[in-house]
């Protein structure tokens, strides 16, 4: 299993950030190598679902499990994937603006071999990609 926390400071109200983080669009163009679609209606909130596809073909579905507007919102996967992954937003005012801070525990579906292989490899992969998310996540809210 792999684990990791990432913060950033944007300049931008939490307002900004939250509803930026809620909006399909805005984190598609943000996370180049993850995919995002919200599969469920209404507005987002508790029991929103979500459908992801990652770059190198994984699949999995989410379903938000906490919502506070503004503040945080955390999720994990449900249904048959090829991750497991439980995940949060906080967001927490600054002078400045807004510190980001996201965290992620996920789960390969490998055997013992692959989770060597995910802690020399895939989890570098995957907090590199999640930097680049922030950087231009802050980069787009910052313009």
């Amino acid at each position: 299993m792999g684990k990791f926390t990432k913060s950033i400071e944007i300049e931008a109200s939490p307002e900004k950030v939250f509803a930026f983080i809620n909006d399909d669009r805005n984190m598609n163009e943000a996370f180049k190598t993850v995919k995002v679609e919200t599969t469920s209606e209404g507005p987002v909130g508790v029991g929103t679902t979500r459908h992801f596809v990652g770059a190198a073909g994984g699949k999995w579905d989410g379903e938000i499990t906490e919502f506070v507007e503004n503040k945080k919102m955390a999720s994990h996967t449900i249904g048959k994937g090829d991750m497991k992954i439980t995940d949060s937003w906080i967001l927490e005012p600054t002078a400045k603006g807004t510190k980001l801070t996201t965290s992620m525990d996920y789960e390969l579906p490998y055997s013992l071999l692959g989770r060597l292989v995910d802690k020399v490899r895939v989890s570098k992969v995957i907090e590199k990609d999640i930097d680049q998310m922030l950087e231009s996540m802050k980069k787009a809210l910052e313009a």
